[in-house]
């Protein structure tokens, strides 16, 4: 864990940590160089000597550092100081959707709708780059104070690639895809599915499988039946339901076939939303097809949950000759040379001879093995009810009760007989070794954690306060210390935040002036957002974020959701145009309005940073709380044009081809131009092409030879 004014590569100063995860911290820091605060995700430290943790922690930065898009968190930088593996990303000030769901219960559609819009540009953009996410869920979307919708870790993200087969299950459980649980090939319809479990749960407020464990969850992915939405949530438009359905459909080529496809979807949703535009290809029912589960998945399955290494997906077997030649077409026979003593119809007949007995064999054997079957669970039925004559004994191996002439077992037996006798094969969980949890209070964060990694336990972890332990150390254990549990349950541990932090008052339904003066008074900042909500009275507290009882510390600040009538006084609108972000945003917020976020766009008139545009006209007379939007200026735009020299390396060999399909395309940002798709020929390469561009950032050039990718390399631009 890293102390407040650690300094990192000599620029990122570190401020204070404002996430955890299993893997990694997340910190707020300022970067001195640019003057800005970012985000610096570090690995912890107990995985630092760990190759593999280390690899997927580059891994994250390399797959999306490529990636420039609203909706999509920027990373600035990666970098090792010692024993620190961090990354630099785009510090976004918000919460994720996961807990805005858990504070709302669940969205609107008109919400649900904007923010599945944005999260499936940012998917679209990271699709366009040949980027596939495969972890997209609530937990990994931050919604900006500004309403921005930004997808972030890439932390299991990779490239798209027609040769991709995972060997373990990739993705959280309650948002994985059914190829992806199966362990087979992942690509942008992944991704597709798991928004689509996303939305789902925004609108019902819930995600549609669940169980006691992740193979069960992975299951119903795989061939569970899901609940319409509509059946948890009537107000749902059938158009919005079609939308989620074609998704979360188990075949990936029903689902849409890209992410800007699904967007045209989602935006006719908002103005036409009983229309019957949104088609599903061979849908049987409301909830898709049912795919069935081989013995070789669920296996690879029930590794996969006991984070066992599952191993490559097996080849499937080769058929013997005998059964090659059983379904050899009659045709190949006739165009084949002629068969030495018989004519042509005369070795057909042979052929269809060598079927029949083929055939025959096997209904044969499957017609013994189905009488056998029955034969036993008749037996079985007739002595589970009767038990075995004259004996009192039965097939439970317990003595039965006697009615009568009759001989049976009482309910209560049978139930107490039946959990007593059969073999715990059914569950990965009952098959999992018990461990008794270790008692981690006053322990250090990371030494807690390697207790638990010693048991095979998992983690979470949390800020809180107390008066008994030290900052830094272990002051609350989810599970208390002695209990016996499964191995790979997960135990949250409250991290003591120090004597200084305290508990944030419950000032809901209290006048906001009062309640700005109290929280002021104990050392935190305050920011007031009008809203209207009836609950409490006008100028009243509605909730506060973040919300009562949670940790705090001085100088954190809070914001008041403050209900404001819509027949409140009248506040003049202030001018703001020509004043920086920040001190328009404080001076809207003074004025008695409420800030509604902010666009950009390019201005001869205003330098870059500065409030160019205002949605409400100043001087103008509006009710307070009234919602007030700014334009902030890009600079001027630049005119200057930029070029680069690409040479096209050739793709033929002296072995292969000496024509085919060549296509070099060039991304620059969030933009991808194709400079060439032709026919070529050996004899044409190597050669160059030019290019030219309105920005000097480096391009990535890409060449595909007959569709496949073989070379990809950086240009500059001057």
């Amino acid at each position: 864990m890293l102390s407040p004014g650690t300094s990192l590569s000599g620029r990122y100063q570190i401020i204070e940590r404002i996430g955890a995860g299993g893997m990694a911290e997340v910190y707020k820091a300022k970067d001195t160089a640019l003057n800005r605060y970012v985000a610096v995700k570090v690995l912890r430290s107990e995985y630092c000597s760990d190759e593999t943790f280390v690899r997927k922690f580059r891994v994250e930065a390399q797959s999306a550092a490529g990636l420039s898009h609203p909706n999509i968190v920027s990373v600035y930088d990666v970098g090792q100081e010692n024993d620190v593996h961090f990354i630099v990303m785009e510090l976004v000030e918000g919460i994720t959707l996961k807990n805005y769901i858990d504070m709302k219960g669940k969205l609107d559609i008109k919400e649900t709708l904007n923010i599945s819009v944005q999260i499936a540009q940012g998917l679209s953009a990271a699709h366009a780059n040949r980027i596939i996410h495969r972890d997209i869920k609530p937990q990994n979307i931050i919604i900006s104070r500004d309403g921005k919708v930004k997808v972030t870790d890439f932390g299991i993200a990779r490239m798209a690639d027609s040769t991709t087969v995972t060997t373990t299950a990739a993705g959280t459980v309650s948002y994985i895809s059914p190829e992806q649980a199966r362990g087979g090939y992942s690509d942008e319809k992944s991704d597709i599915y798991s928004l689509g479990i996303t939305m789902y749960e925004m609108l019902t407020g819930r995600v549609p499988f669940d169980g006691e464990t992740n193979v069960a969850v992975a299951l119903m992915h795989i061939q569970g039946k899901m609940t319409p939405p509509r059946e948890l949530e009537p107000s749902i438009p059938k158009s919005f339901e079609k939308v989620i359905l074609k998704c979360t459909q188990k075949k990936p080529e029903w689902r849409y076939s890209s992410a800007r496809e699904l967007i045209a979807d989602l935006r006719k949703v908002l103005t036409h939303p009983d229309g019957e535009y949104v088609i599903i290809p061979g849908m049987e029912d409301a909830a898709g097809s049912t795919i069935t589960v081989s013995d070789a998945d669920l296996a690879r399955l029930n590794a996969a949950d006991a984070g066992q290494p599952s191993g490559r997906r097996q080849e499937e077997p080769e058929a013997a000759p005998a059964e090659k030649a059983s379904f050899r077409k009659l045709e190949d026979l006739s165009d084949s040379e002629p068969v030495k003593g018989k004519d042509v119809e005369e070795a057909a007949d042979e052929e269809d001879e060598e079927v029949d007995s083929h055939m025959g064999k096997i209904l044969m054997t499957m017609g013994i093995i189905g009488f056998v079957i029955l034969i036993i669970v008749l037996i079985i039925l007739g002595t589970y009810i009767t038990g075995l004559a004259g004996s009192g004994f039965s097939l439970f191996g317990k003595h039965a009760k006697e009615t009568g002439s009759e001989t049976v077992l009482t309910t209560q037996e049978q139930t107490k007989a039946s959990a007593s006798e059969t073999k715990p094969t059914e569950t990965t969980e009952e098959t999992q070794e018990k461990v008794t949890v270790p008692n981690l209070l006053g322990k250090t964060e990371a030494d807690a954690v390697k207790l638990l990694k010693k048991k095979n336990l998992e983690y979470e972890t949390k800020d809180g306060t107390s008066d008994k332990y030290d900052a830094g150390e272990v002051c609350e254990q989810s599970v208390e210390a002695g209990t016996s549990v499964s191995e790979h349950t997960t135990v949250i541990l409250t991290i003591c935040k120090g004597t200084d932090a305290f508990e944030l008052d419950n000032v809901a339904g209290i006048g906001y002036d009062t309640a700005v003066s109290m929280l002021q008074a104990q050392g935190l900042k305050t920011k007031i957002k009008f809203i209207s909500d009836n609950t409490v009275g006008v100028d009243e507290v509605v909730y506060t974020d973040p919300k009562a009882g949670s940790s705090v510390v001085e100088g954190d600040t809070i914001t008041l959701y403050v209900h404001k009538d819509s027949a409140s006084e009248s506040v003049t609108v202030p001018n703001v145009i020509g004043k920086d972000l920040d001190d328009a945003v404080a001076e809207i917020e003074s004025a008695g309005l409420t800030y509604n976020g902010k666009s950009s766009d390019y201005s001869d008139s205003y330098a870059e940073g500065k409030v160019m545009n205002q949605s409400l006209t100043s001087g103008k007379s509006v009710t307070k709380g009234e919602a007030m939007s700014i334009t902030v200026s890009l600079g001027a735009k630049k005119q200057s044009s930029y070029s680069a020299s690409i040479s096209v390396p050739s793709p033929f060999d002296s072995s292969s081809e000496t024509e085919g399909e060549l296509k070099i395309e060039v991304s620059q940002g969030s933009e991808t131009r194709t400079l060439f798709d032709d026919t070529v020929d050996a004899d044409s390469l190597p050669s160059s092409l030019s290019d030219k561009s309105s920005s000097d950032e480096d391009g990535t050039v890409t060449a595909y030879f007959n569709g496949e990718k073989y070379d990809s390399f950086t240009v500059s631009y001057k």
